[in-house]
């Protein structure tokens, strides 16, 4: 996840739009005070370590945009990238989308398959370090791609690639508190919407996190693959 400069002043509320965009999705207002994201290793251990000792996955509810954005689709294929202990796709799980929840921790992704287990859900599971280079998305095989809460800048481009026509990516990263500035963990002011060129983006926000799992500011984007028809 990265950073960039707080602006509470601006940012401090959601403000949704009534406007819909020619495909049926809801956008944001303009509110203009973006922060961004990073790269870094994984750090494998120490999540290792606080899934297994509780410190995290206890987390039930799925995040708010997950919620938003599903309602506005038609259920297909979706991929979790990240996952930890599955409060996202297992919500998907439940709304008809074939799920596959990817994390790099063995005890996020027992949980995971636990708890789908317990709630009657299919879930497909898969542990894999996603900084590693020979880490691979089948192409143009999802509907839906998540990425929340986990900033890779890299793993942006295979995400990407995975996409199915018409396909929506949605991500997630921290921010910087006041102050701070951004770095590998903390998005920068506008970085997620520069992953997303000629991409149509129909939803950003930047501000204070909407997730009552997550108190640090974030930065959120929800954006559409189009491809033009052949002439």
């Amino acid at each position: 996840m990265s950073g960039g400069v707080a602006c509470d002043h601006c940012c401090g509320s959601l403000m949704m739009s009534t406007n819909i965009n020619r495909v049926g999705y809801w956008i944001p207002e303009p509110t203009r005070c973006f922060r961004g994201w990073h790269d870094g290793a994984m750090d494998i251990a120490g999540w290792e370590e606080k899934y297994r000792s509780g410190d995290r996955g206890s987390e039930d509810a799925p995040t708010i945009l997950v919620v938003e954005i599903a309602e506005k689709l038609a259920p297909g294929t979706a991929i979790d990238l990240a996952c930890g202990a599955g409060r996202n796709a297992l919500y998907l799980a439940e709304q008809g989308w074939a799920v596959t929840a990817v994390d790099a921790s063995e005890k996020a992704i027992e949980l995971v398959q636990l708890r789908s287990a317990a709630r009657g859900l299919e879930v497909h599971t898969k542990v894999a370090d996603l900084t590693a280079p020979d880490f691979t998305i089948l192409p143009g095989a999802f509907d839906l791609i998540l990425i929340a809460y986990y900033l890779q800048r890299d793993l942006f481009a295979k995400a990407k690639a995975a996409l199915r026509p018409d396909g929506v990516i949605v991500a997630i990263a921290h921010t910087p508190e006041l102050g701070e500035k951004w770095n590998e963990k903390r998005a920068r002011p506008g970085e997620l919407r520069e992953f997303f060129d000629n991409w149509e983006l129909l939803w950003e926000y930047e501000g204070p996190s909407r997730d009552s799992a997550h108190h640090r500011p974030v930065a959120e984007i929800v954006a559409r693959r189009v491809v033009c028809p052949a002439l």
